[in-house]
């Protein structure tokens, strides 16, 4: 009997993710001419589509996480009509924006019912995250669920036998789960697309990039069809898809969230940066929620990953910030949109009385950082993450280009350079913890990339991010501003944009702003980003 083709297998992967969609949760034709190159929003399409109730509209539009929360623990909702209408809503991002890989409904309404049941029964509530529908990334262990990863080469692959230590919190707290989300092939480009489960299209506008590597996790998030999410973080990938939708996204510093069973493309044993795990959701407090109930939940009792630093409540803040304001990095000029926007959320905190310090005489290079980061992710020698792709016989995606040396053109990786390496991460550490120290800042304040989200294909590497890797600084993206053509007008540069800034292709775009703090001092990042965040929205 001949093997299939790739395309066979895929084919038959795309025909299962269809027929998850319950018949009657499917799209009318009318809304479903979508393609990448549209400059169409479909944000509002869950809220006139007609598949939502008005009741459903209001239990996925009127809340956030923590809300919801106390709605489901008053028995004003039931966890099994707030997962019913979030797993309807997901359904319909899904055939808008192709953001989900996996769909386990029915097992999640069962869930949901157990929880109902227990609340009835007891008066009481499993955890602080009783009933809530969470959504993961596709690298998230789940037992019986597929983690094929967008490899064609893993389709054949058995689902795993167990959980994530991330997953089993989650459901000790309470929390329901019902769907996994889209990644981009190898998780180590800015596009989230693979050849088994598409493109992730952004709910803003169609024609742009969701982001990667969690970017399904942005788009599904930006459709409401999800509060709070878990993503992963290397280079920027809860950020990048973070600012690209317009929700928030928190890189914790490492090991603070717990790592274990999380499947990794990557060669096992891999130095130079270890990866973070965290949250993207609507509003700040879902992500502290989220953290607080991690990080109380004894995981290091339980995983290796973990550290064992619970949740430090009451930690000191200032009423008034001393804020670093991060350089522009010379070979990555801020585009006209985000110039305005990082501009305009600086004057306010200075009007507001904060302190704003220049720091673009002590901070290390950013993009040198980065050329440390990405040799640090092409030292396999096995080159595993490409191995994934080729033993399938599928293409590579065309953004691969840019954040990986697919032809083996660089040097091959001795064991000398990896020496060297750990050498210049070394010294360019002290330097950064000298500009938090020296001017005793609370945070700095900067772009997590040079523009708003782009065109597909052309986000390039994650300069703005991977320094806060490479250095485990936590960081967090919040949006603000919006891309304006004639509001951005007057700080258009005669410079080379990297990409090339095209301000009719972005119009209306989310912008951002970018926090960091220091290692390990997340709690203090948050607390100093709630206190940006109001003079923001004041």
């Amino acid at each position: 009997m001949p093997q299939s083709t790739w395309q066979e297998k895929v084919r038959v992967k795309a025909s299962e993710t269809k027929d998850n969609i319950p018949v009657e949760w499917r799209l009318s034709t009318c809304y479903l001419d979508v393609s990448q190159d549209s400059h169409e929003s479909v944000l509002d399409i869950p809220r006139r589509c007609g598949i939502l109730s008005p009741r459903e509209i209001h239990i996925t539009e009127a809340f956030d996480a923590t809300a919801l929360l106390e709605k489901l623990a008053s028995h004003e909702f039931s966890a099994v009509e707030v997962t019913r209408a979030f797993c309807k809503r997901a359904a319909i991002a899904q055939q808008l924006t192709s953001c989900l890989t996996e769909m386990f409904l029915e097992t999640a309404l069962r869930r949901a019912r157990e929880l109902d049941d227990h609340l009835l029964a007891t008066g009481k509530t499993v955890g602080p995250l009783h009933g809530l529908p969470i959504s993961l990334k596709e690298c998230y262990n789940i037992a019986g669920v597929p983690t094929t990863m967008g490899f064609v080469s893993f389709l054949d692959r058995p689902p795993p036998q167990s959980n994530s230590v991330l997953v089993d919190v989650l459901l000790a707290a309470g929390a329901v789960l019902y769907v996994k989300t889209n990644i981009p092939q190898t998780m180590m480009t800015l596009d989230t697309h693979n050849n088994v489960f598409g493109r992730t299209l952004n709910p803003h506008r169609l024609s742009l990039t969701a982001g990667g590597s969690s970017g399904g996790e942005g788009a599904l998030i930006a459709m409401r069809g999800s509060l709070l999410g878990l993503g992963t973080d290397i280079a920027g990938s809860i950020r990048v898809p973070a600012l690209c939708c317009g929700v928030i996204g928190f890189k914790p510093s490492a090991s603070r969230v717990p790592y274990g069973g999380i499947t990794s493309v990557a060669r096992p044993g891999m130095a130079g940066i270890v990866p973070s795990a965290g949250p993207l959701s609507h509003t700040l407090r879902d992500a502290e929620l989220l953290l607080k109930v991690v990080l109380n939940s004894k995981s290091a009792d339980i995983d290796d990953t973990a550290l064992d630093i619970p949740w430090r409540a009451g930690a000191d803040q200032k009423p008034l910030l001393r804020v670093g304001q991060l350089p522009e990095d010379a070979l990555y000029p801020l585009h006209p949109p985000m110039q305005r926007a990082l501009k305009t959320a600086l004057s306010k905190l200075e009007a507001a009385g904060h302190t704003v310090v220049d720091i673009s005489d002590q901070m290390p290079s950013i993009s040198a950082a980065k050329d440390i980061a990405f040799r640090f992710f092409n030292m396999d020698p096995a080159r595993t993450a490409l191995t994934h792709v080729t033993s399938g016989n599928e293409p590579f995606i065309p953004s691969l280009q840019s954040t990986y040396d697919i032809e083996g053109r660089a040097p091959k990786p001795k064991l000398l350079e990896l020496y060297d390496l750990n050498v210049a991460k070394a010294r360019l550490l002290p330097s950064m913890r000298r500009v938090f120290v020296d001017n005793q800042l609370d945070i700095i304040i900067g772009p997590a990339y040079q523009s708003c989200a782009v065109p597909h294909d052309t986000y390039g590497v994650a300069t703005y991010t991977v320094f806060c890797n490479l250095f485990n600084l936590p960081a967090c993206v919040i949006p603000f501003e919006k891309a304006d053509s004639a509001k951005d007008a007057s700080f258009v540069r005669d410079l080379p944009y990297t990409p090339e800034y095209k301000p009719r292709e972005v119009e209306g775009a989310p912008c951002h702003i970018q926090l960091i703090g220091r290692t390990l001092r997340d709690e203090e990042l948050l607390q100093s980003t709630a206190i940006v965040e109001a003079v923001l929205k004041s």
